[in-house]
């Protein structure tokens, strides 16, 4: 059952003051204030598409957004840099590269490894680059809109052969998980795998998907069949990312502002 009342963020007027890159497991987007691109890796010719992209802009800072890492939460006060890689073991490939990012309410640590296939990209193009993980966006985001719920909130954010889900209690942050799924069945196994184990099945729990997209309509409608449903959407006429798409809609509504 969808519920009547969705969540809609408030409208802004977009301006982007720095440019960001989108990576993906294979490919990345460059969104700019004046123009944007997406490349293929397997693209022979990636490097010198995103340099002649880069030089005609005259860009010469990018902030990483890594969209293809799934990342480890850590409560900030049980945080310990010095074993940060002992936080990755369980969800990731060993990498040397370990990143943390701080959550804006500074109650979380977000760490992440990043993989190397930017970095041709960043050197060629002689860039100051700076990196965040997806995670972290998406949770400043969800804890900083209005119309909060009591009880649990099941926020699942569906993505091109994955989908996120981040649970609140009260407005307090208690889960995060990413799957791989190929279609709407798998999504709905995991889902209440998840749920089963919170207990999300009383009548004040729903699931919260970010954004309404139709590519993603089966998962609606099944999802809908076994709990109340709500959505947290624009209606900005906006270009969405396919491997992502309600990051389209926080690069429009909150990153690049």
């Amino acid at each position: 059952m969808e519920t009547g009342l969705h969540f809609l963020m408030q409208k802004t007027k977009s301006k982007i003051s720095k440019t960001f890159v989108y990576q993906f497991e294979s490919n990345f987007h460059i969104e700019s204030s004046a123009d944007n691109i997406t490349l293929d890796f397997s693209d022979n010719k990636y490097i010198s598409k995103s340099t002649d992209f880069i030089g005609d802009l005259k860009i010469e800072s990018v902030e990483i957004v890594h969209l293809n890492s799934r990342p480890s939460i850590v409560p900030s006060l049980y945080f310990d840099d010095n074993i940060k890689s002992k936080y990755l073991i369980t969800n990731t490939h060993s990498s040397n590269n370990i990143l943390t990012d701080s959550s804006n309410d500074k109650k979380l640590k977000i760490v992440y490894s990043i993989n190397e296939k930017l970095n041709e990209f960043i050197t060629k193009n002689n860039l100051n680059h700076s990196h965040k993980n997806y995670f972290t966006y998406l949770y400043n985001f969800l804890t900083e809109i209005p119309n909060k719920t009591k009880g649990l909130s099941f926020f699942v954010n569906l993505n091109n052969k994955s989908f996120d889900i981040i649970i609140f209690n009260n407005n307090e942050f208690i889960f995060f998980n990413s799957f791989e799924i190929n279609d709407e069945n798998e999504f709905l196994y995991y889902l209440f795998f998840v749920l089963k184990n919170y207990e999300g099945s009383n009548e004040a729990d729903k699931i919260i998907f970010l954004g309404k997209f139709e590519a993603f309509n089966d998962y609606y409608n099944i999802a809908s069949k076994y709990s109340r449903i709500d959505f947290i959407e624009d209606h900005n006429e906006i270009k969405v990312l396919p491997d992502s798409p309600f990051f389209s809609i926080i690069n429009e509504n909150y990153i690049r502002n």
